[in-house]
């Protein structure tokens, strides 16, 4: 008998929506470059003109104020966006002041791992012990560096919903920060469409963040939108493409699964999904009793739960769970298949299990006979661990 599998790791990847599976099932996919003046290729322009109108209007954007364009998703925003603010503070003969946590997702954290040159310097945020940021430390922080650097660049990188625990830093706690002379806020917003019910409004920040795989759309392609009065460098430079704000042939379809994912995100009921969670995660705990643990923080997303088991590291329990047929992943990065230390659980002081972190994130809509079939799989794959 087929063993019946749940796939629970959409902060990963989501499926792809249903809007975007009925149109690629259309047949109506167009393949033309939109940068070509025959018929064909001006319907692929037509068609990215229409998704960039939709997806200002999904997150009540203006092209008279916010410029958007796309790329390969946040990993490359990340980059761009730092190189963008390091030309800035090069050319103006100053310094660049990049502020990030080290539990950003490694496309952040590692950036101080790479040399941008000497006027490029990097500073680690401050976290309280239930890993909010420490908002009243670290704006002390920069800007003591400001008051003694006056021409000082400041690129401030914050996580709006953190991938592996779900926790939740709104953006209305950065309103302080905007008071500083020259500094700007990066908003990595992958995880917030669909997971939290603030998703649609960007309320504070200069530059704001996406990859489309994390909500229904196609993998390797993202977007930005940024302040139309920001300083910016492009970091891909080549025929021009999209104001010249990123070179290289545009991607029709990528841009149609965009918008049609974003719309319908806006039929899901976040709240209703929240309560799911709880009930789930409910559940998790109480199996877990004795053996592991769940991490619960002030402020939370809809679709993620984090735990982990006192005697069995992630990869190991990944197994575990995947032949009982839930399909979840590990709390941190694994590299050859072997378990690493979860900076998350490092943080927080719990450096025995700290390479036993593990993920389970659903979908948009969790309705109760899959919240039914999540708690059965996950009763029987703890009963196994204990017989063991």
């Amino acid at each position: 008998m087929n063993l019946e599998r749940l796939y629970l790791d959409y902060n990963a990847t989501s499926p792809l929506s249903h809007s975007v599976i009925d149109w690629m099932k259309s047949g109506d996919v167009l393949f033309a470059n939109p940068a070509s003046q025959h018929s064909s290729g001006k319907a692929s322009r037509k068609l990215i003109n229409e998704g960039r109108t939709a997806i200002y209007q999904a997150f009540g954007k203006s092209e008279k104020d916010t410029k958007l364009f796309f790329h390969s998703g946040a990993t490359e925003a990340f980059l761009t966006f730092t190189y963008s603010f390091s030309e800035l503070a090069r050319l103006k003969g100053g310094e660049l002041l990049v502020c990030y946590s080290r539990i950003d997702h490694p496309a952040v954290a590692n950036l101080s791992e790479r040399y941008w040159g000497p006027h490029v310097k990097f500073l680690e945020l401050v976290h309280n012990d239930d890993l909010t940021y420490n908002h009243t430390k670290n704006l002390e922080i920069i800007k003591d560096k400001k008051d003694n650097n006056p021409d000082l660049v400041v690129l401030y990188h914050h996580l709006w919903v953190h991938n592996e625990t779900g926790f939740v830093s709104p953006l209305e706690e950065l309103l302080p920060f905007k008071n500083i002379p020259d500094l700007y806020i990066h908003v990595d917003c992958v995880q917030a469409p669909g997971k939290i019910p603030e998703w649609q409004n960007l309320s504070v920040g200069d530059v704001w963040s996406f990859s489309a795989h994390k909500f229904g759309a196609f993998k390797g392609i993202g977007f930005s939108f940024f302040k139309k009065d920001l300083p910016f460098s492009a970091l891909v430079l080549g025929g021009g493409q999209q104001q010249g704000l990123r070179s290289g042939t545009e991607n029709p379809q990528g841009v149609k699964s965009i918008a049609l994912a974003l719309n319908d995100l806006k039929a899901f009921d976040v709240k209703a999904n929240t309560k799911k969670r709880e009930e789930l995660e409910n559940f998790i705990e109480g199996e877990l009793r004795g053996i592991g643990g769940v991490l619960k923080g002030p402020r939370r997303n809809a679709n993620t739960i984090y735990f982990y088991l006192n005697r069995l590291t992630s990869d190991i329990a990944l197994a575990l769970f995947d032949l009982n047929g839930l399909m979840i992943s590990a709390g941190s990065a694994c590299s050859s298949g072997a378990a690493k230390d979860s900076l998350v659980l490092l943080q927080l002081g719990k450096k025995e299990v700290a390479k036993n972190g593990l993920r389970l994130s659903f979908g948009f809509h969790l309705s109760d006979e899959e919240l039914s079939k999540i708690k059965t799989l996950f009763h029987q794959t703890i009963e196994r661990v204990k017989k063991n």
